[in-house]
């Protein structure tokens, strides 16, 4: 339904002929079957006007699309903050929806929440899944589980939930040769005092993923390897 109002829209002129989202985090996960369907879905988008045009495809709703009698599916725009360079531009949008239950959107400008920055690599790792394949004119784009796992690294310590995926990307297998590279890209895309903050999170999370694993009788040469880069590279800030 959505692809078909932005073909519409896009026919009319009103939104590009192409709209490209980045699924990040659960959404992510639960479409590639690790993980159940979750409440919350975050996409990152590449600039302000793709975040407008999505906009369109999710408020407006076009003479054209007659909605008959049975049910019907509204997205309503809940939070919307004026774009800022250091912070990321995003908005909330509910997806009420009486048959498959309602749902939270999260959209996400290029940052998310001053933390990990869409890189050209993320891009390039990304793939569109076979449900989406036939799209028309939205892109949907899964980035790597290697970069699920900085985005979640770098979360709060408190998101349990996260730290749950966490462990669910490492029983299913990641390259952490892949994530330090990616940290170089996010060095020079961040700030150096945030960018610092964001190495100490994901170096406190890194150490409560190792304990967890112990506690199992497990261990993760990789997540060894990634945690020794973390130790040197803040102790060289």
């Amino acid at each position: 339904m959505l692809d078909e109002k932005a073909a519409l829209l896009a026919s009319q002129g009103v939104i590009p002929e192409r709209i490209t989202l980045y699924l990040i985090g659960g959404g992510n996960l639960a479409l590639r079957g690790m993980k159940e369907a979750t409440a919350d879905i975050d996409i990152v988008v590449e600039n302000i006007p793709v975040l407008k045009a999505l906009d369109e495809v999710l408020t407006n709703t076009p003479p054209e699309l007659k909605v008959g009698p049975g049910v019907r599916v509204i997205y309503m725009k809940e939070i919307e903050h004026e774009y800022k360079v250091k912070l990321g531009a995003f908005s909330v949008y509910k997806k009420l929806d009486p048959e498959l239950g309602d749902f939270t959107l999260d959209v996400f400008v290029k940052r998310v929440l001053r933390g990990i920055t869409l890189s050209d690599g993320m891009k390039v790792r990304s793939i569109i899944p076979d449900e989406f394949m036939n799209l028309k004119v939205l892109r949907v784009q899964l980035v790597s589980l290697e970069d699920i796992f900085l985005f979640k690294g770098v979360t709060s310590l408190s998101r349990i939930k996260d730290i749950d995926d966490l462990l669910r990307l490492l029983e299913h297998g990641i390259d952490f040769s892949i994530i330090l590279d990616e940290l170089n890209s996010q060095k020079v895309l961040i700030e150096p005092e945030r960018f610092e903050w964001l190495i100490g999170l994901l170096y406190e999370k890194s150490l409560m993923l190792k304990d967890i694993l112990v506690e199992r009788g497990l261990k993760s040469r990789g997540l060894d390897k990634l945690i020794k880069s973390l130790e040197i590279s803040l102790q060289s800030e």
